[in-house]
């Protein structure tokens, strides 16, 4: 976790076989894929497979996901269904993030960052006493840089990133059986939301208004006022993998507060544990879904965000050799989201064009939307010491979720040339959705000890991830309600340490087998109306191996290697055409789920008098995989090999200069989206280089 090379959550995969994190096309957002199921869509109405819990607080939301890694004393990955003694329930896994606990005394420490791109990074943190049974913490950390995409059109670079965090924590022992910890924190994040390159094909009509392909509509080439075919992959010279033609940037302006109240208390051979967590969330932005110069779809949005959780859970034995942890749950969610859309409306033919006199971007379309998710849950994980050798896991936890969703069919705008803007069309009543669900998700484990040094255990796990309605569509007619999907795990494994600890080798093979498997399907329905239809489409069968190894080869060298293999397939998939004729999709790959990965790392030390050199490398390889449901090659990534690397001068126990190197290799590759009308996508970040300054108090 204190590599320079290790920057966010991101970084996780260069260490956990079967685990694929990539950047997606929203606020900081992160594609977690565990074992083959991921997820990439932002919008607040629907849940993420794989989660992320941030100091017992389950973050509900994928935007923001990519939380930088400052201050993390550790990172857990959990492999498979979730939810017996985590939070919420999740299917495919968790990221369970552990930041550092105030030390009472006092301390710090400062690092100051410098690299490509004109990388700015400035982070700090101070712990001072509070009495004599307290700490308080204090942290700050920001962090800026101009951008890895060059601008063909704009004046300046594009994917920018502008980022502070800010916070405290206190930690207060009252008595010996009572303590209390309170962290608030707040993130301002003006980073740009990516910087696209252009994929529109010559059906998306981002490509055909530039080469003037709608004359329906009765619209010549040069009224998008772009270069002729710029709107075509093909004919745009002014997008590549290091350049991007848009018109300007991707902006956003989010505000992030989080808070955590954990409190422990002590009955005799029992601990009550009490976590309240509340996030507050706000993002504004505007995109460009077009990605060219074309002055095709340009949106502006606005959504706030909060949740509510509280989770009480008691640990403690029972007689029989049995330890128990129970506990009780609640989550609340709110959300509002508005979304105004232009220039395309123009383009369409349906009356916003030359035919009613008007000119492009005259007309824009709003679409507004809020909902609630609601859930409450009891839960029980027992472990049970049959011998001395053999224990038995029991757990199960049983929901009942909520959800509801307030929206109607979008409103249009004509905006005049002095500014101001006036409906001409209104949008459809208000209509209001509600549906709810109660679900039993158990689990079952037998572990046993071989000896001191070697355990294999087996175990069946069953999850499931809550149905609901999804918020973001053009046409409320399509909103439906969408059940639940669920998955049964099952697994055997070994643990085990040699050669008196200095060498750990695990292995665990699985099979999970999804039934009702939600999928969101992007929906031309003409007209330039493109929805996002969620449904359960699908059974899906994964079966994988997992291999980790970890050695001390000598006082100086040590290494790691794991490597994860996934064979991840629909079973049965059948959805419905534009025309609405059933097509059988059975057999397609799963979007980011590559076949297999391999994580290399060595470190070595030597010591050099008072200064101690530390030389650190890691290759990640992983297989080729898809992006887009259908498994459109224009989604699918290449497989790819990353290097970093880093030289340490440590100067005794407060002072360490690193030099470091991320994708050392300039390994490049593209997640494309096609949403219907265009088709952008984002390039990976090329090889980039810093020195990072860390000194402690």
């Amino acid at each position: 976790m204190n590599r320079s090379t290790v920057r966010s959550i991101r970084d996780v995969e260069n260490y956990a076989p079967n685990v694929n994190i990539d950047r997606i096309a929203g606020n900081n957002g992160a594609s977690i894929s565990i074992r083959g199921i991921s997820f990439q869509e932002t919008d607040k109405s629907v849940d993420p497979p794989a989660g992320v819990i941030l100091d017992g607080v389950y973050m509900g939301v994928v935007a923001g996901g990519l939380l930088h890694n400052f201050d993390m004393e550790r990172i857990e990955v959990l492999r498979g269904p979730q939810g017996t003694l985590f939070g919420k329930n999740t299917t495919a896994g968790a990221l369970n993030i552990v930041r550092s606990a105030p030390t009472g005394e006092w301390g710090g420490k400062v690092q100051l960052t410098v690299g490509s791109w004109d990388l700015r990074e400035l982070r700090g943190l101070l712990n001072t006493p509070l009495g004599e049974n307290g700490g308080l913490k204090l942290y700050a950390s920001a962090s800026q840089h101009d951008g890895y995409m060059e601008a063909t059109v704009y004046d300046g670079d594009l994917g920018a990133q502008d980022y502070t965090q800010y916070g405290a924590k206190i930690f207060y022992e009252f008595t010996e059986n009572f303590d209390v910890s309170f962290t608030a924190e707040r993130i301002d994040d003006e980073s740009d939301v990516g910087a696209w390159s252009n994929f529109n094909s010559f059906a998306d009509l981002a490509c055909l208004i530039s080469v003037g392909g709608v004359p329906p509509a009765g619209i010549p080439p040069e009224a998008s006022g772009a270069p002729f075919g710029s709107g075509c992959e093909e004919l745009d010279v002014d997008s590549a993998e290091d350049n991007s033609p848009q018109n300007a940037p991707n902006t956003s302006d989010v505000t992030n507060e989080f808070y955590n109240l954990t409190a422990n208390w002590t009955i005799g051979d029992w601990i009550l544990t009490s976590i309240t967590g509340y996030i507050e969330r706000t993002e504004d932005f505007r995109v460009e879904y077009d990605a060219a110069q074309v002055e095709f779809l340009t949106v502006l949005a606005e959504q706030e965000y909060e949740q509510f959780s509280q989770e009480l859970r008691i640990n403690g034995d029972l007689p029989q050799n049995i330890n128990l942890t129970a506990g009780l749950y609640y989550w609340n969610s709110e959300y509002d989201q508005f979304q105004e859309s232009f220039d395309m409306w123009y383009y369409l033919g349906i009356g916003f064009g030359p035919e009613g006199g008007l000119w492009p971007g005259a007309v824009s379309s709003q679409l507004d939307g809020t909902g609630e998710n609601e859930a409450y849950s009891a839960f029980a994980s027992m472990d049970w010491q049959l011998t001395e050798r053999l224990m038995l896991n029991l757990g199960g936890r049983i929901t009942q979720e909520e959800r509801k969703l307030a929206t109607g069919t979008p409103n249009f705008m004509l905006n005049l040339p002095d500014g101001r803007a006036m409906e001409i069309m209104p949008g459809g009543q208000v209509q209001n959705f509600k549906d709810d669900w109660t679900e039993f998700s158990p689990r079952i484990a037998l572990l046993y000890d071989i000896s001191d040094d070697m355990m294999v255990f087996g175990s069946f796990a069953s999850g499931f991830k809550s149905g609901g309605f999804f918020a973001r569509t053009q046409n409320v007619d399509d909103i439906n309600s969408y059940d639940p999907e669920y998955v049964d795990t099952y697994e055997i494994g070994l643990k085990s340490e040699w050669f008196d600890n200095r060498l750990r080798f695990n292995a665990t093979a699985f099979y999970s087998d999804y039934t009702d498997k939600q999928e969101e399907v992007i929906t031309n329905l003409g007209d330039g109306n493109v929805t996002t239809i969620v449904n359960n489409a699908a059974d899906v069968e994964i079966s994988g191996l997992e291999l980790e190894l970890t050695a001390q080869i000598s006082r100086s060298l040590s290494g790691f290697l794991n490597t994860g293999f996934i064979d991840a397939e629909f079973s049965d998939f059948t959805v419905s055409d534009s025309e609405g004729n059933p097509v059988d999709n059975s057999g397609l790959e799963l979007r980011n789920a590559p076949e297999s990965t391999l994580n290399v790392g060595l470190d070595y030390y030597l010591p050099m008098g008072a200064i101690e050199l530390g030389l650190h490398y890691n290759y990640r390889w992983r297989d080729e995989y898809h992006t887009i449901l259908n498994n459109d090659e224009r989604g699918l990534v290449d497989a790819g090999g990353f290097h970093s690397a880093s030289v340490d001068l440590n100067w005794g126990e407060h002072f360490t200069i690193s030099v470091y190197g991320r994708n050392i290799g300039d390994e490049r590759y593209a997640r494309v989206i096609p949403i219907g009308i265009s088709t952008f996508g984002q390039y990976s970040p090329p090889d980039h280089y810093g020195v990072e300054l860390n000194m402690s108090f």
